[in-house]
């Protein structure tokens, strides 16, 4: 979850910030408000990366947190409301993966540990 999680945040990030002139030229959104509700969101996102690279429940309500957010600024600022969606389902996926990825690892590590104890 680490990687991937943070990748996710990282490439929001940018999306986010695409979004600034999309909201300012074709939805009549005030400049300084898409300009400064972006650099929250991109700060919100990358200061999130320092709380997906802890544990995995730490990952897990930090990503959600940031989307929920997201999602509800996208109630304001119509632009950032599919990205916002669209990220909250590539993070459930991601969620899910990890979790599928985690139980594959500890399910190798404890056969490897039964066939060295039967050598």
């Amino acid at each position: 979850m680490k990687v991937m999680g943070s990748a996710i945040l990282v490439f929001q990030a940018i999306v986010i910030g695409l979004t600034v002139p999309v909201a300012v030229v074709m939805n009549n959104v005030p400049k300084s408000q898409a300009i400064w509700t972006s650099l929250a969101l991109i700060l919100l996102c990358l200061l999130a990366v320092g709380g997906v690279r802890r544990d995995r429940r730490t990952a897990i309500t930090t990503g959600l947190a940031v989307q929920v957010i997201v999602i509800c600024t996208g109630i304001v600022v119509r632009p950032m409301l599919f990205p916002g969606i669209l990220f909250l389902i590539i993070w459930l996926l991601a969620i899910d993966l990890s979790a599928k990825t985690d139980a594959a690892i500890a399910a190798r590590a404890s056969h490897n540990a039964s066939t060295d104890s039967a050598s």
